[in-house]
């Protein structure tokens, strides 16, 4: 049952894009497409030949949903607005989860979660974040390794029972809870790519069951950085079919989560643009269903890169009373600010930092300066940001953005993290 309608909405997904490559201005849409003026309906902000069609459901029970251990109680009250200002500052699992192993390894959790040269995950990590100020854990997860073969994609218990771990030990102190699809190779959003729907509806079929049960501070994203990989446009806003693909994808998995039951019918879920990028050309053609009040726009945004993430770079100053520092800020937030936020679309800064360019001393001044304008100038919108955080302290040729030294649980550089923190109040 499951393979039969993947097919049929694959299919259904070529017809679109090939209406598209064949008539771009065409606009033959049903009444019931949603109107980007109806603020009652959903927001567009995309061509009409490029927008998902929100009557295309996944059928509920594509696998039969076990009934949770538990229900908590969901708190109806919140929208994804209410939602992002109580994230507040977040820190991401960075290069643990998401490590990616080759191919041929034993199928271990452990060996994956070590590979990138990270320790073990512990619970006192997670307590350190919680008593530190943090209110938001972001989990990357690559499952590639461990999914079973077409048509089921079935997760091996192993990978599935790790994330639930960490889930549950940041959950327990309160804190808000990101799980997504990281590094896996399907995220690649080309209309040919038939195999990645199967395998996004598949896998956050079972992921959502299992967690069918948690309430409001456990939140889904979709994927991170779908992106055209290895091609002139993956850094650049991608194009017009790529930008419909990920779409596309982004309804498959809210429709895919919601019907698994449960508090999955109202949970909050992160949706990306093209490469996650907050640049124009990405969150122009970004479609977010408005009717469903607990979808979140995912971005991440490291800038000035020249400062902040390129390591070819010797620009390492920043100076809050220097336009030509700040802009780069500024119109970022201005610009997340009017397409989204201030049109009723919830925001979250799914990935940020500025990576140590200098040593063991790791530039700490205009590190503390830069982290206080940029987390302010979010805070003042009110979009949550997560420190993108790898384990990497010293840059060699790596990007160096490790606040925590996991191995003695102690902050490397407290200083940044009061930075941070202070600009949220939850």
């Amino acid at each position: 049952m499951m393979k039969k309608y993947l097919i049929i909405s694959i299919l259904f997904s070529f017809v679109i894009f090939g209406i598209t490559a064949c008539s771009p201005s065409s606009s033959d849409e049903g009444d019931e497409s949603p109107d980007p003026n109806d603020n009652n309906g959903s927001t567009i902000i995309t061509t009409p030949s490029q927008t998902p069609d929100p009557n295309e459901v996944i059928p509920p029970n594509l696998a039969p949903v076990p009934t949770p251990d538990y229900i908590a109680e969901f708190n109806m009250e919140l929208s994804a607005l209410d939602v992002t200002h109580l994230m507040g500052a977040g820190w991401n699992l960075g290069n643990t989860l998401d490590a990616v192993v080759s191919r041929t390894a034993p199928k271990s959790i452990l060996t994956q979660e070590v590979s990138w040269g990270n320790p073990i995950t512990s619970q006192e990590m997670i307590q350190l974040l919680a008593d530190s100020g943090f209110s938001t854990l972001r989990i990357p997860v690559t499952w590639q390794h461990f999914i079973g073969p077409e048509p089921d994609y079935i997760i091996d218990d192993q990978i599935i029972d790790r994330v639930q771990e960490i889930v549950d030990w940041a959950y327990d102190l309160g804190m808000f809870v990101i799980i997504n699809t990281h590094h896996d190779d399907w995220q690649f959003p080309d209309p040919e790519n038939i195999e990645a729907e199967h395998m996004l509806v598949a896998l956050w079929h079972q992921v959502a069951s299992r967690f069918a049960g948690y309430g409001e501070r456990l939140i889904f994203e979709s994927m991170n950085e779908p992106r055209l990989k290895g091609t002139r446009y993956e850094w650049t806003g991608g194009t017009p079919t790529a930008r419909g693909v990920i779409n596309a994808w982004n309804m498959a998995f809210i429709n895919t989560v919601r019907a698994t039951g449960y508090n999955n019918e109202h949970r909050f879920l992160m949706i990306p643009t093209h490469a996650a990028s907050a640049d124009s050309v990405a969150i122009n053609d970004m479609w977010v269903p408005r009717r469903d009040n607990r979808v979140m726009v995912s971005v991440h945004a490291y800038t000035p890169y020249d400062l902040v993430l390129n390591t070819r770079s010797t620009r390492n100053t920043f100076d809050p009373d220097n336009s030509n520092d700040t802009n780069d800020i500024n119109q970022l937030f201005d610009r997340l600010n009017s397409t989204f936020i201030s049109q009723g679309t919830a925001v979250v800064m799914g990935e940020m930092g500025f990576l140590n360019k200098s040593g063991e001393d790791g530039n700490v001044p205009d590190r503390v300066a830069w982290t206080d304008y940029y987390t302010a100038r979010a805070a003042e919108v009110g979009i949550p940001c997560i420190w993108w955080d790898n384990g990497i302290r010293v840059t060699t040729n790596n990007e160096a953005f490790a606040l925590m030294n996991r191995h003695e649980v102690e902050w490397f550089f407290p200083e940044i993290v009061e930075a941070m923190v202070s600009n949220f109040i939850r």
